[in-house]
């Protein structure tokens, strides 16, 4: 249920988010909408704050920090809003207006975008003092909840409806002074694939590689002729292979994760081994796969000898840290992009040493 009953414009949700607010969500119909140069349409659905015309300018959009809106408070007195305040999820946070009179707040969860957003401009201060505030907000989200608030006297041609995109509110911008002068919300527009590129481990150097290993394969092989002879020692493990790239921004949460990078390995065996990267593969963010590793060793067998053979493998895990850029490819066709940081979990399965030990004469004791 909306949170201001007395409004008489918004009687119930559904009634609002039907058809005969069409009109009014038209900018050539709005009065009281103001477009912000700074607030790029290439990326953001709107760039026009709804409110009056004073106040100084503000902007507070953390998407080059891949940071959302976690969390909005806000606070009414009379006929207008006199303060916002946000915080952002990578815990920046924004006053604008003060806080004065009546609060309401609202908390986003996990996975919480908006779907419907309604902006309102405040009637006029009186019939002699033309001059108009922020009036009203409210939005509706993917999970079935609702918050707004509203001053009284709203007029209907202050209904501002903007497009949400991607549901995904970057920070917002507008104009403020004692009062919140007017208020749009940077709403990115839909995002078509989201891809991690350009990834790097800076301290992949000091990272250790296994130095205990699995045993794989144990064989005894005999010769009883009067010829050398080569036998094939085999082996093999059943191993988990992660890989993820944790990602530390919450805007990169919102999407699904192409991975266009190296992965950490171990290619050689014994005491010098070190990590290195292989070549640019294409990965999900996060995959879990059960691999049985094969391997097969030729050993020469002399003649009238028996022999052991004994293989072995290592299992490398690894976790470290990683730098990239984050690409978000849009559907208007135009890309995005910031900077991504976060921890890579992984394991690297690899031979390890093949050893042959002399048993003495074939039928010996």
């Amino acid at each position: 249920m909306l949170l201001y009953k007395d409004v008489s414009f918004f009687i119930t949700v559904s009634e609002q988010l039907g058809n005969q607010f069409t009109a009014s969500t038209s900018k050539s119909n709005m009065p009281f909408v103001f477009p912000h140069s700074d607030v790029s349409t290439d990326y953001f659905t709107d760039n026009n704050a709804s409110g009056g015309e004073g106040g100084s300018s503000f902007t507070f959009i953390k998407i080059d920090k891949g940071a959302v809106l976690k969390k909005i408070k806000a606070w009414k007195d009379d006929w207008r809003i006199t303060g916002v305040e946000v915080w952002m999820t990578d815990d920046s946070s924004r006053l604008v207006g003060t806080r004065s009179g009546s609060l309401a707040e609202f908390s986003f969860q996990s996975g919480e975008n908006i779907t419907k957003l309604n902006i309102q401009a405040s009637g006029p201060y009186s019939s002699v003092a033309k001059r108009r505030r922020l009036g009203a907000i409210w939005f509706q989200t993917n999970k079935n909840r609702d918050w707004g608030i509203f001053s009284r006297n709203l007029p209907e041609d202050g209904r501002f409806w903007p497009e949400v995109g991607s549901g995904i509110c970057c920070g917002i911008f507008g104009n403020s002074g004692d009062d919140v002068d007017r208020l749009g919300f940077a709403m990115l527009r839909e995002v078509k694939r989201s891809i991690l590129t350009n990834v790097t481990y800076p301290n992949l150097a000091r990272e250790i590689v296994a130095t205990t290993p699995d045993t794989v394969a144990h064989q005894v092989f005999s010769n009883n002729t009067a010829i050398e002879q080569t036998f094939e020692l085999s082996g093999s493990k059943s191993v988990t292979i992660t890989r993820e790239w944790g990602l530390s921004t919450t805007l990169s949460y919102s999407h699904t994760v192409e991975v266009k990078a190296g992965i950490p390995e171990v290619a050689s065996a014994g005491s010098s081994s070190t990590w290195s990267v292989s070549g640019t593969a294409s990965f999900s963010q996060s995959s879990t796969t059960s691999e049985t590793k094969s391997w097969t060793w030729p050993l020469v067998c002399p003649p009238g000898r028996r022999i052991l053979g004994e293989a072995t493998m290592y299992a490398d895990n690894i976790d470290t840290e990683y730098e990239a850029d984050m690409e978000l490819h849009l559907v208007n066709g135009k890309v995005y992009r910031y900077k991504e940081k976060g921890s890579y979990n992984g394991l690297n399965a690899r031979t390890g040493n093949v050893t042959v030990t002399d048993l003495g004469p074939f039928g010996g004791k």
